[in-house]
């Protein structure tokens, strides 16, 4: 990759770095304990969400290998900010990788996750030429669970008692998908 492509937008939304004037609706839904239940990151704190919007603004898209980036979901016509995808590299074979996502919740059952993960994978594959992407959720998780399911991922594994996670043994489910099969669904 010589060059970095431009991060996706779709009919409703844009996928783009974070910028400082997002940090009061991501410090928002980052404080949010409903938020953080299946998330790796307890609730933050105000210094925490400011700390990591300033990590984030100006990112270089996708990062170095191994480096999860996280990338803003707007509103295509005001910039407001919905929620956050992520995306890393692997770090021993970069045409691998793994993403997420986490909407505030007043955004959630709109179908904006799905139409930035549709864009996020469609980017990963059309633009970054990945040969896999995966996503790891907790079993629990139902509402990751289907939207996974809903972009096309196929679910390959689940390990039982797998994590140590917020004081218990988890399961995870792993959902992954290959760029033949993005582009055979997709053109």
């Amino acid at each position: 990759m010589s060059s970095v492509p431009a991060l996706p937008r779709t009919a409703r939304l844009q996928l783009r770095p974070f910028q400082a004037a997002d940090l009061p609706a991501f410090a928002a839904y980052r404080a949010n304990p409903a938020v953080a239940r299946f998330q790796s990151w307890e609730p933050y704190t105000a210094a925490q969400a400011e700390a990591f919007v300033a990590s984030q603004a100006g990112a270089t898209i996708p990062g170095p290998p191994g480096t999860w980036v996280q990338i803003a979901i707007a509103r295509a016509d005001t910039d407001e900010l919905l929620g956050d995808c992520a995306l890393c590299l692997q770090a021993d074979e970069p045409r691998l990788a793994e993403i997420g996502i986490t909407l505030a919740p007043a955004q959630q059952g709109q179908g904006y996750a799905t139409e930035a993960l549709r864009a996020l994978l469609e980017y990963c594959f059309r633009e970054l030429h990945l040969h896999r992407v995966m996503a790891v959720t907790d079993c629990l998780n139902h509402g990751s669970v289907e939207l996974l399911a809903r972009v096309g991922m196929r679910r390959e594994a689940h390990f039982r008692q797998h994590v140590w996670f917020k004081g218990a043994w988890g399961d995870e489910y792993v959902y992954a998908l290959l760029g033949q099969e993005w582009q055979q669904n997709h053109g």
